[in-house]
C-alpha cells in the first residue's frame, strides 16, 4: 500500500486566502445600512414619483465630464439645470434628485470619472444642506436660535453620513480591484477628498488610512505619509488619537518612526489638545519600532512636551505636560532606556514644582 504525505492525506493549509480575509476585515468596516425613513403622511404633500434610473445616471455622466473640471463648470447648460432642481424645486423633489444622486454614485462604481462625479456630488451635497436647515427649520413648533441651531446641525450631520457613505463605498470597490491597481485608485480617492473640501476633521480620514493595511508594504508609507499630508486642511480639531493610532498600524514598524515624525512635525501646527493625543497615541505604538529609531524619537516628543523650539506655540498646562512625561518616562522604561527615562524622571519632578509653585500662588 502506497502511503499518502501529510498535503495528501489532510489537504494543504494554505492561509492566504484567510490572512487575506482577515486583512480585508481589518482594514474595511461594514457599510451601516441605509434605515427606511419614517413616513412623512401629513408632514408634507406627496413628491413626484422617484427619478428614473436613466436620469441619474445621466446627471451623473454630466457631473464626471472631465471636460467640465473648470471652477465655472455650474455655468453649462446641463450643470445649470441639475443646479435649478435642487435649488428651486420644491424641497421633496430636489431631496429625491439629491438622493437619487448619491445612491446612484454609490452604485456606479465603474463609472469611468468616479472621483469627479465625487467631488460635484460632493459640492452639490454641501450646496444642499441650506436647504435642508430650511426645511428642519420649518418641522419646528417653536423656532428661536437655541432650535435653530439644532436644525443646522441636524443638516450638516446629513451633509457629514451622506459623504462617509460615498467614501465607504468607494473603499470597498477599490478592495475588489487588484493588488497593483490599488494604491493609484486610493491615491485618486484621496486627492479627491482634499480639493472637495470633503475632510473638516481628523475623524474623516481614519477609514482612508485604515484601507492602507490592503496595499503592498511598497505602498503603505507614501500613503501614511500622503493621509498626514492631507490633515493639514482640517479646520475642526479633535480626533487625532484614532487617526494617528490607525496610521501607526498601517504601515511596518521600519517605517512607524517616519510616520510618527511626519505626525507631529512644527509644519503640520497641531493645536495642543490634537498634539497631546498624537503623543499619546505615539508612546502606545514605539514598542513596535526599531530600537535606535525608538530612541531618538522619545527625545523628539520629550522637545514637543517641553514646548521647546519650534514647538513653543504649544500651550500644554503643567498637569497636562507631566501626565504626557510620565506616560513617555513609562515607554522609556518599558524600551530598555533606563537612562533616558532617569533624565525625564529629572525633567517630571521640575515640572511637578512648577505646577506646585503655580497652585500655591
Amino acid at each position: 500500500m502506497v502511503k499518502r504525505d501529510f498535503s495528501t492525506a489532510f489537504g494543504r493549509c494554505d492561509e492566504s486566502p484567510h490572512l487575506s480575509r482577515s486583512k480585508r476585515l481589518a482594514a474595511l468596516h461594514e457599510i451601516p445600512a441605509l434605515e427606511p425613513k419614517p413616513s412623512t403622511s401629513g408632514v408634507s404633500y406627496r413628491a413626484s414619483p422617484p427619478v428614473p434610473d436613466h436620469v441619474l445616471r445621466k446627471a451623473l455622466l454630466i457631473l464626471g465630464d472631465p471636460a467640465a473640471q473648470a471652477s465655472d463648470w455650474f455655468a453649462t447648460l446641463e450643470s445649470r439645470a441639475i443646479e435649478a432642481v435642487l435649488d428651486k424645486s420644491p424641497y421633496a423633489d430636489a431631496h429625491q434628485l439629491m438622493e437619487g444622486l448619491l445612491r446612484r454614485l454609490e452604485a456606479e462604481q465603474k463609472h469611468e470619472h468616479w472621483t469627479t462625479a465625487f467631488e460635484r456630488v460632493v459640492a452639490l451635497t454641501y450646496r444642499f444642506e441650506d436647504r435642508t436647515a430650511i426645511a428642519a427649520r420649518a418641522m419646528l413648533l417653536t423656532f428661536d436660535k437655541l432650535s435653530g441651531d439644532g436644525a443646522q446641525a441636524l443638516a450638516q450631520t446629513s451633509t457629514s453620513a451622506s459623504i462617509e457613505h460615498l467614501i465607504a463605498h468607494r473603499l470597498h470597490a477599490i478592495a475588489d480591484m487588484a493588488p497593483d491597481k490599488r494604491a493609484a485608485a486610493w491615491g485618486e480617492l484621496l486627492m479627491a477628498v482634499e480639493r472637495s473640501k470633503a475632510c473638516p476633521r481628523a475623524q474623516r480620514l481614519v477609514p482612508m488610512a485604515r484601507f492602507i493595511g490592503l496595499l503592498t508594504q511598497t505602498e503603505q508609507r507614501l500613503a501614511a505619509l500622503a493621509v498626514v499630508s492631507a490633515s493639514r486642511n482640517f479646520v475642526i480639531n479633535g480626533g487625532w488619537r484614532d487617526l494617528t493610532d490607525t496610521l501607526l498600524k498601517s504601515v511596518p514598524g521600519s517605517e512607524m518612526a517616519t510616520v510618527a515624525r511626519a505626525i507631529v512635525h512644527p509644519d503640520q501646527r497641531l493645536h495642543s489638545a490634537d498634539m497631546y493625543d498624537a503623543i499619546d497615541a505615539i508612546s502606545d505604538r514605539i514598542d513596535g519600532m526599531p530600537q535606535c529609531e525608538a530612541r531618538a524619537l522619545l527625545e523628539y516628543l520629550i522637545e514637543i512636551v517641553m514646548a521647546r523650539g519650534d514647538f513653543a506655540y504649544l500651550t500644554f498646562s503643567p498637569d497636562e505636560s507631566a501626565q504626557l512625561l510620565d506616560d513617555l518616562r513609562s515607554t522609556c522604561r518599558r524600551c530598555g532606556f533606563d537612562d533616558l527615562a532617569a533624565t525625564m524622571a529629572e525633567t517630571l519632578a521640575e515640572v511637578m514644582d512648577e505646577y506646585k509653585g503655580t497652585m500655591m500662588d
